[in-house]
C-alpha cells in the first residue's frame, strides 16, 4: 500500500467505520438507489482505481462491496477529496476532468441519506479490467525492466536505467502506457528522452503516478526520439513496510512522421534557488518563462512534495493582459495530476508565463516530514521542488526553435537580483559552440550560483565566498566533480560588464539586465 493509499484507508476508517457495522436507515423509494443511480456514477468514475489489484485500498464494484463505505464515500466527495482533482472550480474547461459534477454529488448524498438502499432489479456490470493490462490496447513496442528490489523500509530509492534505442531512425511517440509491477512502491516513473550523449536527461516524455492514466497526446501530435537517441526509465520508490520485487514494462505507441504534424513538447519552468525557512506556513517562490515564438499551450501540471500547499500559472500577454490559467489550491503531492485543455490557450511570441507556489513547512501541516529544518531543492521526497510543467506545441513549423533555457533564467535573475547577475557564455564540450550560463553574484554576502542548462533543466552550481570591495569581487566556484575554484573579478561601473579569471581563464560577463530587456513584457 502506498503513502496516498493508506492515508486515504485511515481517512475513511476513521470517518465511517462504525457506520460500515452499523445498519442504515430504511429505504426512501423516492430517493435514489444503487441499481437504478449510484452504480453508473461509481463504475464511470471510481472503478478503474477502486478494484482488484489497483491502487485503492477498496473495491467499489458492487452493492455489496459499496455498501460499508457509503457514509465515507458520501463525506470524500461532499469534501471534494474524491474522486482526485486539485484544480480550483472556474478553470478550464479540462478534457480529463475526473471531478463529480454537481448533480452527481447530490444523487450520491441523498443516496447515502435515503439508507444507501439497494433498489429492484438486476446491478449494472462493472466495466472489465484491460486482459492484457495495457489499457490503450496492445503496444507498438514493450519494454520490462530488470526486476528491482524494493527494501521493506528506510529512504525512498531513486534509479535511473538506460533503454537502448532499437529503431534505427527517428520515432513519433503517440502514447506511452507504464505498467507498474508493483504500484504499491512505485511513487512515480518518469519517461526521459536522453541528451546526444545518450547519459542525461533532455526532454520529458511521459510520467506515471499513482491514479494516473496512460499518457496520449493529442491528435496529429507526438513526442520525437530521434535517430540514435536513448530513453531514460527514472523511478522512484517509497518503501511501505514489505519488502518487494518490481518489474515494470512500458508500452509505447508509433505513427508515421506523415501523420504527424506538431511535436508535443514539454517545457520545465522551475525553481531551484528557493530555502524554505523551518516552521514557515506560507513560503513563496516564484518561476516565470518567455515564449520566444507564437505557441498553443496544450496541457499544465504542478509539481512539488510533501510541503507542497499551492500552485497558480498566470499568462501575461505581450499587450500586458492577463490571464490566471490555473490555480491549484489544495495541493497534494500524492495526486500527479495533468489537466489538459479542452480550447489550448493561444501564446504569442513574447507571452510571459508566471508561475508563484507556496509550501507549509510547520508543524501544523500534516504531511511535512520535519518542520524544524530549513528545506531546498532536491530530489528526495523530504526535499522540495518548484516545476510548472507545461505542454504545448508551436503555430509555425513543426518543432520549437532551439532557444537555451538560460536565456529565459537571465531574465528571471535580473528582476529578482538587480546588477548582481551575468551572462558569461562558456564553452563546455570541445568540439560544440559556447553556450550561455548565468553567474549570480550577491552583493550582501549571500551565496551566489553558476547556472547552467543540463537537459530540460537549469540548475545552479553554488558559489560561496562572495565578498565585493568596491568593483572588485571574490568568490569560490562549487562545481560538481572539480575541486572549489577561486574566482575574481573586476566590474566597469559604467557598462556593467564584468571581467572574471576563474581556472586560468578570463571570461567576460554582460548584464542579465540585457537579456531581461530581450525576453521582457509588459507588467500590466
Amino acid at each position: 500500500m502506498t503513502m496516498r493509499s493508506a492515508a486515504l484507508a485511515l481517512t475513511l476508517a476513521a470517518a465511517g467505520f462504525a457506520l460500515a457495522v452499523a445498519p442504515l436507515a430504511a429505504a426512501n423509494l423516492d430517493q435514489p438507489t444503487f441499481v437504478g443511480d449510484v452504480a453508473s456514477i461509481l463504475h464511470e468514475n471510481c472503478v478503474s482505481c477502486h478494484r482488484p489489484g489497483e491502487i485503492a485500498p477498496m473495491a467499489l464494484r458492487t452493492y455489496d462491496e459499496v455498501r460499508p463505505w457509503a457514509k465515507s464515500i458520501a463525506k470524500a466527495i461532499e469534501n471534494h477529496d474524491m474522486p482526485p482533482w486539485d484544480a480550483d472550480p472556474g478553470f478550464g474547461p479540462f478534457t480529463n476532468d475526473r471531478s463529480l459534477s454537481p448533480d452527481q454529488i447530490d444523487t450520491i448524498t441523498r443516496w447515502v441519506s435515503a439508507g444507501a438502499p439497494r433498489g429492484e432489479g438486476t446491478e449494472p456490470t462493472p466495466p472489465a479490467a484491460p486482459q492484457s493490462g495495457w489499457k490503450l490496447g496492445e503496444p507498438d513496442w514493450v519494454y520490462e525492466f530488470d526486476p528491482i528490489e524494493v527494501t521493506a523500509d528506510g529512504a525512498d530509492q531513486f534509479q535511473v536505467f538506460p533503454i537502448p534505442n532499437q529503431f534505427g531512425g527517428d520515432r513519433w511517440i503517440t502514447a506511452v502506457e507504464v505498467l507498474p509491477g508493483d504500484p504499491g512502491v512505485v511513487h512515480h516513473f518518469i519517461l526521459w528522452r536522453a541528451d546526444e550523449s545518450n547519459q542525461a536527461q533532455d526532454a520529458w516524455m511521459a510520467g506515471w503516478a499513482a491514479g494516473a492514466p496512460p499518457a496520449e497526446f493529442p491528435e496529429k501530435t507526438a513526442r520525437l526520439l530521434p535517430a540514435g537517441r536513448s530513453l531514460l526509465g527514472d523511478f522512484h520508490y517509497h518503501p511501505n513496510g514489505t519488502a518487494s520485487t518490481d518489474k515494470t514494462k512500458i508500452g509505447l505507441h508509433f505513427a508515421k512522421p506523415e501523420e504527424i504534424e506538431k511535436e508535443f513538447t514539454n517545457l520545465w519552468i522551475l525553481n531551484a534557488d528557493f530555502r524554505i525557512p523551518a516552521g514557515d506556513s506560507n513560503y513563496e517562490a516564484k518561476a516565470s518563462y518567455v515564449f520566444p515564438q507564437d505557441v498553443q499551450i496544450r496541457s499544465l501540471a504542478p509539481h512539488m512534495h510533501y510541503r507542497g500547499k499551492d500552485m497558480a500559472y498566470t499568462a501575461v500577454f505581450p499587450d500586458g493582459t492577463k490571464q490566471e490559467l490555473l490555480k491549484v489550491s489544495r495541493y497534494d503531492f500524492n495526486w500527479q495530476t495533468g489537466y489538459d485543455f479542452a480550447t489550448p490557450i493561444e501564446a504569442p511570441a513574447g507571452t510571459r508565463i508566471d508561475v508563484v507556489a507556496h509550501w507549509d513547512n510547520s508543524s501544523a501541516n500534516p504531511n511535512n516530514p520535519d518542520s524544524s529544518v530549513n528545506v531546498t531543492w532536491g530530489p528526495q521526497s523530504t526535499d522540495e521542488m518548484l516545476i510548472g510543467f507545461v505542454d504545448y506545441v508551436v503555430k509555425d513549423g513543426v518543432s520549437p526553435m532551439k532557444v537555451s533555457l538560460v536565456l529565459g533564467k537571465l531574465a528571471e535573475l535580473a528582476e529578482a537580483y538587480p546588477k548582481q547577475v551575468w551572462r558569461v557564455d562558456i564553452q563546455r564540450v570541445a568540439d560544440k559552440p559556447a553556450e550561455p550560463s548565468a553567474v549570480h553574484l550577491p552583493k550582501n554576502g549571500a551565496p551566489g550560483g553558476w547556472y547552467v542548462q543540463f537537459g530540460s533543466l537549469v540548475l545552479p552550481a553554488p558559489i560561496a565566498d562572495v565578498v565585493w570591495d568596491g568593483n572588485q569581487v571574490t568568490a569560490t566556484a562549487k562545481i560538481p566533480g572539480q575541486p572549489p575554484t577561486p574566482i575574481r573579478g573586476v566590474l566597469d561601473p559604467t557598462t556593467g560588464i564584468l571581467q572574471l579569471e576563474m581556472g586560468g581563464g578570463t571570461m567576460t560577463g554582460t548584464p542579465a539586465e540585457l537579456e531581461a530587456k530581450r525576453a521582457s513584457v509588459p507588467r500590466g
